[in-house]
Order: structure tokens, then sequence, then C-alpha cells
């Protein structure tokens, strides 16, 4: 997975980017329509917002996160470490090419901009759907190739490799054995946002 640039890495820390991620949570559930019962994955969790955002909302018997960066992983540990919930939720430091989880593990699993981060992104698409049951749901948001060359994505530096165009992320997703539900919608950061269900 590529490094973040300081600037990236302040920015996923930032009071900023953990009001966003409100909302693409909020969204995100809005979208799945989710079992209480459901085991979760947080793909990239960084700071750990998002999952404390998820066990606040959902409550669910089992969440796992996780980051490439052990850096960002501390962070979530201690960002979490008092949360109400915090019992229900296991934080790892993994390689979203490789998610250290068995098959059909997860009823769930969420992403908010990680996957535009790797250059053999495919192989993160694929990963996700491994870990996902049959009807289970993958959330994402991401920017498309042409946003990523646009307005403040210009400053920072992403690799040629781990861009991508909706119908490219539409193959990549029916490849996963991932069928996208209704239409892809945007959100204030990323222009390919949606809901996609793991097949039988």
């Amino acid at each position: 997975m590529a490094r973040m640039s300081i600037f990236e890495r302040w920015l996923v820390k930032s009071p900023f980017r953990a009001w966003l991620q409100r909302g693409e949570i909020r969204a995100f559930l809005r979208w799945a329509d989710l079992s209480p019962h459901a085991c979760m994955l947080d793909m990239g969790c960084g700071t750990g917002v998002s999952s404390a955002l998820i066990l606040d909302a959902l409550r669910p018997p089992c969440l796992a996160a996780f980051d490439f960066d052990s850096s960002m992983v501390g962070v979530a540990y201690r960002h979490l470490a008092r949360h109400r919930h915090q019992q229900r939720l296991h934080l790892a430091v993994a390689d979203a090419t490789h998610i250290p989880y068995r098959d059909g593990l997860f009823d769930a699993v969420f992403e908010s901009g990680v996957v535009h981060h790797i250059p053999d992104w495919r192989a993160a698409v694929r990963e996700a759907g491994r870990v996902l049951g049959p009807g289970g749901r993958f959330c994402f948001a991401e920017p498309s190739r042409r946003r990523l060359r646009r307005g403040l994505y210009r400053m920072l530096p992403h690799s040629v490799e781990s861009m991508f165009d909706v119908e490219e992320w539409r193959s990549a997703l029916a490849e996963a054995g991932l069928q996208v539900e209704g239409p892809l919608r945007r959100l204030p950061l990323w222009d390919i946002c949606g809901l996609a269900m793991k097949q039988a």
C-alpha cells in the first residue's frame, strides 16, 4: 500500500475529516439496512473515528477494524480504549490486499477513501468480497481517476496504478462476486459511492 504524505496524514487526523466521516457512516447505514446482529469490518480504520461511529450507531456483536499504518492503529487504540462498546472491537495492523480474516466471516464491510491508496486496488476489492458472507454488504466511498486529477486532490500524490473510473470499479466489484445495489452516489469528498451485495 502506498504511504500517505504528511499533508494527507494531517487531513486524516483533522476534526474536518472526523466531521465528514459522520456523514459517510450515516449514509452507509441508510443504504445498507443492516441487522443489529451483523458482524462488521472497518477497512482502513485510520484514527478509529469510523469504528466509534459504527459501534455507537449499531452496537454490533463484533467489529473488526484494521489499518496498514501501525501509528494510525495506535491512535485508534487510544481513541477507542474507553469507548463503552470497546469490548466488541478487534483492532489490527493489516494490509487490505491480505485481510487477516477467514472467508465469509463478515456481514458488512465499510471502506471510505482507502482503496485509491492501494496500487493493487483490485486485490483489495477481491479481499472485501472474500471476507463477506452471501448477502453481505460492501459499503464504499472512493474518488474516481477524474476526481483525483482536479482541485485539492492535485496537491496529493497518488499513483496512476491506484486510480480507476466508474466502469473499472464496477468491473472489479463483479470480479469479486459483488453486485452493485441501486445507483452509485456522491459524497462531499468522493464521487464513486454506494453499496454492493455479495452474491451467493
